[in-house]
């Protein structure tokens, strides 16, 4: 008798969890605006700087920001479309000289969402779409981080394109709030570096920006 009552309470247990964690408690229906921040790495990445012997790649630490509009088709699925800031460049070191390029993008990406409600106030959520970037800036460092050429935006492409994808959380904290993390990558298909520069060499591979990071935000359902 003690068997089975220990089954049923571990069946019941069972049913409730499974019930809780298929209860739509909120909406992910409509429309929502959203605001986030990230902390990045970031690479201008090229084989034939990487294959040269003179050249040593520095790990480089970025930064974007930015507001977003999505819509909830049903509860899981959706579309959404940020416009972000995004600072980022290369670290390099050359015959032991180091160097910075700073590169600022807006990134425009376009993505499909989808949702998988966990628990009440919890759930996971995916996110992936091409991307273009639009150049907004582009200055030359050394490691003093004094100024070596004010603009460099004639070396490198006004637009490129690319892809993004992440996964991450969703937290219920209010009324239609939700706090927002995220693990997000992106990288670029199109060649960064600009061809018709007058010292671009003939034979040179192409170079591609990636980057990787934390993004944290906030998003409001409106109803």
């Amino acid at each position: 008798m003690k068997i089975e009552k220990k089954q049923s309470i571990i069946v019941s247990l069972c049913v409730m969890l499974i019930m809780t964690m298929t209860t739509n408690v909120y909406a992910q229906k409509g429309f929502n605006i959203s605001v986030k921040a990230a902390p990045v790495l970031c690479s201008v990445f090229n084989k034939d700087d990487l294959d040269n012997d003179n050249y040593e790649w520095k790990p480089t630490v970025g930064a974007s920001f930015g507001a977003g509009i999505g819509y909830g088709f049903t509860k899981n699925t959706g579309v959404a479309v940020d416009v972000l800031y995004a600072l980022q460049g290369q670290r390099y070191e050359i015959n032991n000289k180091e160097f910075n390029q700073h590169l600022n993008y807006i990134k425009v990406p376009l993505m499909f969402t989808y949702n998988i409600q966990l628990i009440n106030i919890l759930s996971l959520t995916g996110k992936a779409g091409p991307q273009v970037s639009f150049l907004s800036k582009s200055q030359l460092f050394d490691d003093d981080r004094n100024s070596i050429k004010n603009n460099t935006n004639d070396q490198f492409r006004n637009v490129t394109f690319g892809g993004m994808f992440s996964t991450g959380v969703n937290i219920k904290i209010g009324n239609n709030l939700f706090a927002t993390g995220d693990m997000r990558f992106d990288g670029d298909f199109t060649n960064a570096e600009d061809r018709k520069y007058a010292f671009y060499p003939t034979d040179r591979k192409k170079s591609y920006n990636i980057t990787a990071g934390l993004e944290f935000g906030l998003k409001y359902m409106l109803k």
